[in-house]
């Protein structure tokens, strides 16, 4: 089935009125466990933010940045198949799950390695070394393997499952904030909280929310599926790219402070992901289990987009409204970035559709299309950062050029894919 008729199946298709009703309960179990996310996110990133200082802030985001990137890597992106697998052949499920697990224990040691000369060049004199990669690991593996079951649990149609194996990771990771807040550490302490409670959240859902799928090794498996693995691996580091390099292009171009600075502008960027986030999951999932076709695949595209767009501006300016009325609200280091976070009204929109294209490259399978495009718009971004941070570091123009860079971004990642759902490639 090609790439168009699968777009053409889901977007707002055609439902009759019970399975409009079974997709609202089922995005209505998914938003639940949104909303308590974003709760315990909020307050996580409300603690953790006014705990450490904003040169901590800095350097723990740009080293968790790292991770995050690295973690796209994490069990040669059988990840990914697996939600795949779970959501079109669940039967193999285990088999998938096995893969990701034996790529993770290769992907681990190799990312620690490769991050190295990342420790050496811009957090030696800041950060030990045991620090910089107990938090590499948490992203590589523990959180990423969290992760991982929960869209396997997805993939299977278990969304209330799903929704609390993440909304308890998010609740044991906010109150180690809150212990850290409570002892009064420092950046050393939080390092070793943030491993311990992220390893419990792990190990409590491994025994009790795991998927009932037996872990199986298959070589023949992993051989035949590695090239679509690593495909996926290769864009889904440069869609993390796209959301975390430039905490790492920022902590290099000009220091912790701003670093911390724009870790926190980020971060409320990004609370306007989330609930579209379940969305995402949800239609993926349809689009993937159905192959019927309809019409009009573009212009139902672009109605999506809209909403999107509406969703993603109306909460950003939700969140702006609220601090520029009440400043101290989520304290004092928040408020020192309200100034860059006020600037970047368009940014919030097109990361989120960036993040949209890449879903419907996943939906058609096609992976090396997907791959190209997100690092191209990867480092066209990472270049038009550093190039603005290179000219000036004055927070009122790198708030506006952000808007540009964005909409730029945008406006070729929505040009690639109108080529590709069109056959016009």
């Amino acid at each position: 089935m090609s790439f168009a008729a699968t777009a053409r199946d889901g977007i707002l298709g055609t439902l009759r009125a019970p399975d409009l009703r079974r997709e609202a309960l089922n995005y209505g179990k998914l938003m639940s466990g949104t909303l308590g996310r974003m709760g315990l996110q909020a307050l996580y990133f409300f603690v953790l933010a006014n705990a450490l200082s904003l040169a901590e802030l800095g350097l723990f985001a740009s080293a968790a940045a790292v991770g995050l990137m690295l973690a796209s890597f994490s069990g040669l992106g059988f990840g990914g198949l697996a939600f795949r697998a779970a959501a079109g052949r669940p039967r193999l499920l285990g088999r998938y799950l096995g893969a990701y697990f034996a790529g993770l224990c290769l992907t681990l040691p190799l990312g620690l390695a490769l991050a190295l000369p990342v420790w050496l060049a811009l957090f030696q004199a800041a950060m030990p070394l045991t620090a910089f990669a107990a938090i590499l690991l948490v992203e590589m593996g523990i959180w990423r393997s969290l992760e991982v079951l929960a869209q396997a649990q997805t993939g299977l149609g278990r969304y209330g499952a799903s929704s609390l194996i993440l909304t308890l990771g998010a609740s044991i990771r906010a109150a180690g904030a809150v212990l850290l807040a409570m002892t009064g550490g420092g950046l050393d302490a939080w390092v070793a909280i943030y491993f311990v409670t992220n390893l419990l959240a792990l190990a409590v859902v491994w025994y009790f929310l795991r998927p009932a799928a037996r872990l199986r090794l298959r070589l023949r498996l992993l051989r035949a599926r590695l090239r679509d693995g690593l495909m996926f691996a290769v864009s889904y580091f440069a869609l993390n790219a796209q959301g975390q390099v430039d905490k790492v292009i920022v902590l290099s171009l000009a220091d912790a402070r701003l670093a911390g600075i724009y870790a926190i502008a980020s971060r409320l960027v990004d609370f306007t992901a989330l609930p579209l986030r379940s969305f995402y999951a949800l239609y993926t999932r349809k689009l993937i289990g159905e192959g019927r076709r309809i019409r009009n695949a573009v212009r139902r595209i672009l109605t999506m987009e809209a909403v999107i767009l509406a969703i993603s501006t109306l909460g950003f300016l939700v969140v702006v409204g609220l601090l520029s009325q009440w400043p101290l609200l989520l304290g004092h280091n928040i408020a020192t970035a309200l100034p860059l976070l006020a600037l970047m009204l368009a940014v919030p929109a097109f990361r989120n559709l960036l993040e949209f294209h890449g879903e419907l490259y996943f939906v058609g399978g096609r992976m090396t299309a997907r791959a190209v495009v997100a690092v191209g718009l990867a480092v066209l971004g990472s270049g038009a950062l550093a190039l603005l941070l290179w000219s000036t570091q004055d927070i009122i123009r790198v708030g506006l050029w952000l808007n540009a860079i964005y909409a730029g971004l945008y406006g070729l990642s929505a040009l690639a894919l109108f080529k590709f759902v069109t056959g016009r490639t």
